[in-house]
């Protein structure tokens, strides 16, 4: 009976201090839902001309505060997916420890060189770094169309989602820092990369820092961030070459304008070993104003390096053009990108031959945060 009464008692301990460690902690519940309207062309034949696109996020946080001030918690952002049987699938997750000594996040998240990147204002759907490129990516040929190099226009390369660590400092006079590590770039969740037989890059590090601050009405911020990875030795699969890459942008805010830019210098990155690819960079300007509930900018970025999927290559990728953005009611934001593209394309198969590619893509999206 002592046994049993004993066994009772510390069960009930074990509740009541479980309930005790759960109070410390707040869940809260987020996200948005964005609904895009677009209307594209460019010179790829059989292209059709109008889609309509959904994007939803769910985004659950658990924040805690332990008696001693350290922080932690968590936070799972599910999205849905896309395709004909589209569902509902895990973005990013991840667990934080945090304190006076800076943070520790550990899971599937962006990493440093994406946290710390400063680059021009983007108004509207976010334009340089926006959806709307979505409507014009397409595979002709066994050539990609239409979609920016892999690693964007406006930041380093980096590894995604991909399951990492990653380390922040404290800001500290406007300073803040970081570093982050992926052994697997591509890989998330529950999946464990067993054997070197996938295109991809391994042992991929991020790191940077940036600095932001405010002087008699102006607002600055400046930014350095790099990443450098190893192609995986892969048996049976494209072997990738390595790369170092950096990427450094400013930008400079005044009564309701803002304008800055930024350089990317992103080696090999994308490029598979014996194809012609060659060298990534980029470099972009952009300039926004914002007014009450209305902001309007322009950004432009000239750009070459491999696209994704390894089959293409660009020696020159331009894009411009510009978006707005109108707050109608408490988080609910009408806002719109008119973009164009041009450029040159190449299979990555040694002799193809350069086709060249001129195009536009208007999207009109309302979008729901809460």
């Amino acid at each position: 009976m002592k046994k049993i009464l004993l066994g009772t008692t510390a069960i009930a301990a074990a509740a009541l201090y479980a309930q005790a460690a759960q109070a410390q902690i707040t869940v809260s519940l987020g996200g948005y839902t964005e609904f895009f309207g677009a209307y594209y062309d460019d010179d790829v034949p059989g292209r059709t001309s109008r889609e309509f696109q959904l994007e939803t996020e769910i985004v659950v946080r658990a924040d805690g505060k332990a008696d001693n001030g350290l922080l932690y918690g968590a936070k799972v952002e599910l999205q849905n997916s896309s395709g004909a049987n589209a569902g509902i699938v895990t973005d990013e997750a991840s667990v934080y420890l945090g304190g006076t000594w800076g943070r520790i996040e550990l899971g599937d998240f962006d990493g440093a060189a994406d946290t710390l990147a400063i680059y021009a204002p983007l108004i509207g759907i976010e334009q340089l770094d926006g959806d709307a490129y979505d409507f014009l990516d397409v595979t002709s040929g066994g050539t990609r169309f239409g979609a920016q190099p892999f690693f964007g226009t406006i930041k380093a390369p980096d590894s995604g989602d991909s399951t990492k660590v990653m380390y922040l400092t404290p800001r500290f006079a406007g300073v803040q820092a970081g570093v982050s590590y992926a052994t697997q770039n591509g890989n998330e969740g529950q999946s464990v990369v067993g054997l070197k037989a996938q295109t991809t890059y391994r042992d991929f590090f991020e790191f940077g820092a940036n600095y932001t601050g405010t002087f008699a009405g102006f607002s600055v911020a400046l930014g350095a961030t790099g990443s450098t990875a190893s192609g995986e030795d892969a048996l049976g699969a494209t072997e990738l070459e390595d790369f170092f890459a950096w990427q450094a942008g400013a930008q400079l805010g005044y009564a309701g304008f803002k304008f800055g830019g930024g350089y990317v210098d992103g080696d090999d990155f994308g490029a598979a070993v014996g194809t012609v690819a060659g060298d990534a960079k980029a470099w972009h300007v952009g300039a926004s104003y914002t007014a009450g509930p209305f902001a309007v900018g322009l950004s432009y970025a000239d750009a070459e390096g491999a696209k994704g999927g390894f089959t293409t290559y660009t020696p020159d990728y331009k894009t411009y053009g510009g978006g707005f953005a109108y707050t109608l009611a408490p988080g609910f934001i009408v806002q719109a990108d008119l973009m164009f593209v041009d450029e040159d394309v190449v299979s990555t198969v040694p002799g193809s031959l350069v086709q060249s590619n001129e195009g536009y893509v208007a999207v009109l999206s309302t979008r729901l945060n809460f």
